[in-house]
């Protein structure tokens, strides 16, 4: 696509739209960019849009500035039926993401990573297996580094591997990764999406631009999804039965020579639970793909630090073990972290409800929570659903809830932050929320210590 004089209006001034606004400026695009929000952090990027001669609106959408474009490039926050679009969208003006101008610009095969849980982790685990096999990865896409804001340092000699979501693949047109994998589907985004159906639908984008000399990459329990069907690509399973690399609660197991063996443990890896091991296993049938070792794989995931705030061990103080998960915005997320702990523990829980199934805890709950803190929108939706079962109690804010949960889990006990939900009602991301459990924690407990026990 050429873009040397033509109009483009870039919808929403986050990461993904400032870099797409700064790539469509260097190959000569006549850029505008439209943006609801008008904090400082707003402010700050529109003045260095500013001086690169791009026009910027803040404050809200205003129909005369979003008129006249020979293209749109949307922002993965902003739905396709945002009350603005009719503003900007019209049937003959092409409307595309950050993510397929980004690709349209890639010089490099890509690898691409979706799901609704273990994507950030799964990433972060191939950018480390490709760099130790010296293949010269660019880890990018949905966790901080958008795509666009990457490509201008990426040749034939890279590999881009890049965590993809759901909303990015929303506004794909020709999109097509070397292998794409899909991790797994479960309850998120229905404020968005609508429906579990047209959820998956979204998530099976990745694959619809692939062609027979392609991989799709599908845990194995996706086998029976109708959609495989229609795949262009050849498909490769993981983490089940009959996967070359299949998952257990500590290890990867794997085939080699007819016979199964152990490929990897939680003991020689940075890695725990089952879901990291269905992430590891993934991660081993994708580097098998690009023709990368066995031994190259483990050796890459020794001591491997999982990113924050994801089933993070903070370690103790004032005798009590603390765990941040605050990445588990979704009821699924929430399950895995249970099912990893050896000991009932005090769960922090509750925020901005995504319309997820609570009740698929229950029995899980009865066995590994001892009591439950809940603050947050969803707190009385999560009380109604779990207080016939377990112990709960309402918290006020992040303060209150520390406190709460320190004083029922006692000397030896642990708390865990694993919410369930979305931050946005009370925080300004899941990071920030996991900061605010640690500062609190730290405000009332002492300084975190770690290395005596594994929780």
């Amino acid at each position: 696509m050429e873009f040397e004089g033509k109009k483009v209006l870039v919808v929403g001034l986050g990461l993904s739209g400032f870099s797409a606004a700064a790539l469509l400026a260097r190959e000569g695009a006549r850029v505008k960019v439209t943006e609801s929000g008008d904090s400082d952090a707003v402010a700050a990027k529109r003045d260095i849009l500013a001086g690169k001669g791009i026009e910027v609106e803040t404050g809200g959408h205003t129909k005369g500035f979003c008129r006249g474009n020979d293209l749109i490039v949307m922002s993965p926050g902003i739905p396709a039926n945002h009350p603005a679009g009719a503003f900007f969208a019209t049937k003959d003006v092409p409307v595309i993401g950050e993510l397929e101008l980004g690709y349209l610009f890639c010089q490099a095969p890509i690898i691409a990573v979706t799901g609704t849980n273990g994507k950030t982790t799964t990433v972060s685990m191939l950018g480390k297996i490709f760099d130790r096999a010296g293949r010269y990865p660019v880890v990018c896409g949905n966790m901080g580094k958008p795509l666009s804001g990457e490509v201008d340092g990426i040749d034939r000699s890279n590999v881009v591997i890049a965590e993809v979501s759901s909303f990015q693949l929303e506004t794909t047109k020709t999109f097509r990764p070397r292998v794409a994998v899909l991790l797994n589907v479960s309850d998120d985004h229905y404020g968005r999406h609508g429906n579990m159906e047209n959820y998956k639908r979204h998530k099976f984008k990745i694959f619809s631009n692939q062609c027979s000399s392609d991989r799709a990459v599908l845990r194995s329990d996706l086998a029976s999804e109708r959609s495989i069907a229609g795949l262009k690509s050849k498909v490769v399973f993981f983490g089940g039965p009959g996967a070359r690399y299949r998952a257990e609660d500590d290890r990867v197991m794997y085939v080699s020579g007819g016979k199964e063996q152990v490929f990897l443990t939680s003991e020689h890896s940075g890695l725990e639970g089952r879901h990291n091991m269905e992430n590891a296993a993934c991660c081993a049938q994708v580097a098998e793909i690009w023709g990368i070792s066995a031994d190259i794989v483990r050796s890459a995931l020794e001591n491997f630090s999982l990113p924050l705030h994801r089933f993070q061990r903070l370690g103790c103080a004032g005798g009590v073990f603390f765990i941040d998960d605050s990445k588990a915005t979704n009821v699924d997320a929430a399950k895995r972290a249970l099912e990893a702990v050896d000991v009932p523990v005090v769960l922090i829980a509750g925020g901005e409800d995504k319309l997820g199934d609570y009740s698929v805890l229950i029995d899980l709950a009865e066995k590994k929570i001892k009591a439950m803190v809940v603050l947050g929108e969803a707190r009385r939706k999560i009380m109604d659903v779990f207080s016939d079962r377990v112990e709960v109690h309402e918290a006020l804010d992040m303060s209150d809830a520390v406190k709460r949960s320190v004083s029922i889990a006692g000397e030896g006990g642990t708390v865990m932050l694993s919410p369930m939900c979305s931050s946005f009602d009370m925080f300004d991301s899941y990071s920030h929320r996991g900061e605010v459990f640690r500062r609190e924690i730290e405000k009332l407990c002492g300084p975190l210590y770690r290395g005596i026990k594994k929780i």
